[in-house]
């Protein structure tokens, strides 16, 4: 009778959060607290057994597919250095106009 390949595991196999993070994101940048977000947002399913969060390495591959951010296809993306200058501008604007009372004008 084969056995079953030690190293290979079963995506439908339920792990601890704090056990599936470092298989799962293997560079970090997620905790169980993030784990246990996504499961609020509806975008991970979790197990409650005996007081403890499960979930399943399948359940996370959906997960990061849900995750999925697409880009907005009517504008460029912009550098955020680009939104953060755009965005004083604007409050520049806005301040001259409230300190000299017209509008458009600089």
């Amino acid at each position: 009778m084969p056995q079953p390949d030690e190293d290979k595991l079963d995506p439908s196999a339920p792990m601890r959060l704090k056990d599936i993070i470092p298989i799962a994101f293997p560079h970090g940048g997620i905790t169980p607290a993030g784990l246990r977000r996504e499961d609020k947002r509806v975008r991970l399913k979790l197990m409650r057994i005996a007081g403890k969060d499960f979930t399943t390495l399948a359940a996370i591959e959906e997960m990061q597919r849900l995750c999925v951010v697409e880009p907005d296809r009517g504008e460029a993306p912009l550098h955020p250095d680009d939104r953060g200058k755009a965005a004083l501008a604007a409050a520049r604007a806005i301040a001259h106009e409230l300190r000299t009372g017209r509008r458009g004008q600089s």
